[in-house]
């Protein structure tokens, strides 16, 4: 049973969210000056598709060409860059502001809220994104991940593979409607189930830039030594030219959730409390001046 601390911590990670101002591209808008903007709040946890229906609500009376212009041809692009719509708004965010949560400098900090993201129809980049050809295809990438982040913990996907129709069903309801406590007793079962220890952390580091290079390996709760693998053991492990200290941050800082996280943390006590909902700790990289 989860602790008094980590249920807090889990609220507080459910609770987060990122104000977005969408604008749509005015190549696709039949109005001269521009579409008016779209504000919404996105939950951290959640995904770009779940909030296409309503963005194009707002926007289809804008569009030059409704025939061509559709809810499964949306994207979304940030400063030139596709969006990958199957991975968590809260690590497109922290990822690719590249900004660092820790800093005091609110004068200068280049990405103030709203995040601005632009939406568009045409010109599907196919080289960059999966295509999402039904309503299903979000909930089918998802629930791939979360099969994949069972086998890294277990070296099977059966915690998964066991749950109940009405468990699995429940798991992504619940996931759209925000249902905190519905997640999480189905979730709770995938994490620690009764007869099978962790194997390894399910854990992704994204490292800013062009291109945003994802590194996965597999990370055994304990070293060789026994003592517990740490967010710094584990970065030293994976990009040892950014992070040549295990205990320190020297070039880049570790973010999860919009928080930079300590080095010492044990990678245990995060995918108990702060993995996202497809069961990864996605960590992405800060870089520091």
């Amino acid at each position: 049973m989860e602790s008094s601390d980590s249920k807090s911590i889990r609220k507080a990670i459910w609770s987060g969210s990122i104000p977005c101002k969408i604008l749509l591209d005015p190549g696709e808008c039949r109005v001269f000056d521009d579409s008016d903007p779209y504000y919404l709040t996105i939950p951290r946890i959640s995904y770009l598709p779940l909030f296409i229906p309503q963005i194009y609500k707002f926007f289809k009376h804008f569009l030059i060409d409704q025939e061509v212009s559709k809810e499964e041809t949306a994207w979304f692009e940030f400063e030139s860059v596709p969006l990958k719509w199957h991975w968590p708004v809260g690590l497109l965010y922290d990822l690719f502001t590249a900004r660092d949560p820790s800093s005091r400098d609110v004068e200068d900090e280049e990405h103030q809220l709203p995040w601005t993201l632009i939406l568009h129809f045409r010109d599907y980049p196919h080289k960059h994104l999966m295509r999402l050809d039904n309503p299903a295809a979000c909930h089918d990438a998802w629930m791939n991940l979360v099969k994949e982040a069972d086998y890294v913990r277990h070296g099977s996907a059966k915690a998964v593979m066991n749950l109940t129709k009405a468990e699995s069903t429940g798991l992504w309801d619940s996931l759209q409607s925000y249902d905190f406590d519905k997640y999480w007793s189905v979730y709770d079962k995938l994490i620690s189930p009764i007869s099978t220890p962790t194997r390894n952390i399910p854990l992704r580091v994204y490292i800013p830039g062009t291109g945003s290079r994802v590194i996965q390996r597999p990370v055994p709760p304990l070293q060789a030594s026994r003592d517990h693998h740490t967010v710094g053991t584990a970065l030293h492990l994976f990009v040892p030219e950014l992070f040549p200290s295990q205990r320190v941050c020297v070039l880049a800082k570790p973010v999860i959730h919009g928080v930079v996280i300590a080095m010492g943390t044990p990678l245990i006590d995060l995918m108990r409390e702060a993995v996202y909902p497809d069961g990864f700790l996605h960590v992405s990289l800060a870089m520091m001046a």
